[in-house]
């Protein structure tokens, strides 16, 4: 090929001039070539070990990330069972004290005893705000939504701060509303409550009105307020834990966990939330929640029928391993009028009952009974060696796999802090179902 670039016919300086180009020629090649391979080897040396970081930081992050679920699922699981420790005591105290009735102490002991219950209200609420935002923060398995009437939840909440308002001076009024909406029930009634309390508890004078409008397949929930309203700055931060607009506000204007417990639910049921105030004016805050199919819109005023009260000389059967509270169940039991059945276990009360041959006329029975037979376990066994008999589970569980259960085995659900109104109601209601 070199022989083909040389002319034979050329002198033979000229020929080894010709022979010495050729030669640099191939020098540079070869140069450049060497060059390339090593920058081509370079760059590839480069990429493998950004590859073996990128490897290595993404195995660190997946582990700090399993790390901080657990921590998570723990921190989770401590402040249930904290609390339901905690809840334990907590029925007992206020069941006590609903024993006691105002007509039988003096007035001044009187005033002491309803302080005494507004305390343990409020610690009920906290314990309540940190159970839920520990069921939140467990993931998309804490809500369970299904089919509700909205007046079920607007009826009870509208009885539940009537009085409160009243008290203030406040015209509270919520508008009634038969359509169905597809939600978790118990956290839609804590989101509304979470905002007309907020609503009562900061509007001085004026009034809180509560009402739903229909958009398209979406019903609109509303809360306005007469309050002071909330500065646009601070419009971004409300709905963090334990922020408060008045740093100075005592505990019983709350923890300022409400909003955020409001966000955290809406946002796992897909719930949009919005929020419109004005300095002055008032607030309205706007939840989303979709229609159930063939449902009404507003319509008649359905005002739950207050419960009557348990029937003198019914029997009750109580099955609760908590000394304290089993022993304040009954003073208010018996305080009502109705015969109470003692037991400790489920199985020492499927004994006591096989004993006496009597059927009660309703069941109580705690979930958690320690080691044997569940309260849920109880009133199956009960049922299907006795036949129907009404039965409500007493519970801090707040778990919906829990609720989903009773509700599939037609039992009630009475979640602790046990309320003596609460107990009244689904003594009775349990009672009418049985009769009916």
């Amino acid at each position: 090929m070199i022989e083909a670039l040389i002319n034979p016919a050329d002198p033979p300086e000229r020929q080894r001039e010709k022979l010495l180009e050729i030669v640099q020629v191939l020098m540079r090649r070869v140069e450049r070539a060497t060059d390339d391979s090593g920058a081509a080897y370079a760059q590839f040396q480069r990429a493998a070990m950004l590859e073996d970081q990128v490897i290595a930081r993404t195995l660190d992050l997946k582990a700090a990330l399993a790390a901080a679920e657990r921590a998570n699922a723990s921190r989770s699981r401590f402040v249930a069972a904290a609390s339901h420790d905690l809840l334990q005591p907590l029925s007992a105290a206020k069941l006590f004290m609903a024993s006691i009735g105002d007509d039988t102490v003096a007035p001044r002991a009187r005033e002491a005893l309803h302080k005494a219950q507004n305390a343990l209200g409020q610690v009920e609420g906290i314990l309540g705000a940190l159970l839920d935002i520990s069921r939140l923060e467990s993931g998309p398995q804490a809500v369970s939504v299904g089919v509700v009437a909205l007046d079920q939840v607007l009826g009870p909440l509208r009885d539940e701060f009537a009085a409160i308002a009243c008290a203030k001076g406040l015209a509270l009024r919520v508008m009634p509303c038969a359509a169905r909406v597809m939600t978790d029930p118990p956290y839609l009634r804590r989101i509304l409550q979470n905002l007309i309390g907020n609503a009562v508890r900061y509007t001085v004078t004026g009034r809180v009105l509560v009402g739903a409008r229909r958009q398209g397949a979406t019903l609109r929930l509303e809360v306005h307020d007469t309050g002071p309203g909330i500065p646009e700055a601070e419009q971004g931060n409300i709905f963090k834990e334990f922020h408060r607009l008045n740093a100075r506000a005592s505990a019983a204007e709350g923890m300022g966990l409400g909003l955020a417990i409001v966000e955290r639910a809406c946002a796992a049921l897909g719930h949009p939330l919005a929020l419109r105030s004005q300095v002055g004016r008032g607030t309205t805050f706007t939840v989303g929640v979709p229609l159930a199919a063939g449902t009404a819109g507003a319509g008649r005023d359905a005002r739950p029928v207050s419960a009557p009260p348990p029937a003198v000389n019914r029997i009750v059967a109580l099955v609760e391993n908590d000394a304290d509270l089993r022993r304040a169940l009954v003073l208010v039991l018996e305080g009502w009028g109705v015969s109470v059945i003692e037991a400790v276990s489920g199985e020492e009360a499927l004994a006591l009952i096989d004993e006496i041959g009597i059927l009660p006329d309703c069941v109580l029975v705690d979930q958690r009974l320690g080691p044997g037979q569940s309260g849920l376990e109880f009133a199956c066994a009960l049922r299907q060696r006795h036949g129907a008999v009404a039965t409500a589970i007493l519970t801090a569980d707040r778990d919906p796999s829990l609720r989903s259960a009773c509700q599939a085995a037609g039992f009630a659900l009475l979640l602790k802090p046990i309320d003596p109104v609460a107990l009244r109601a689904a003594v009775a209601v349990a009672e009418m179902a049985a009769a009916a």
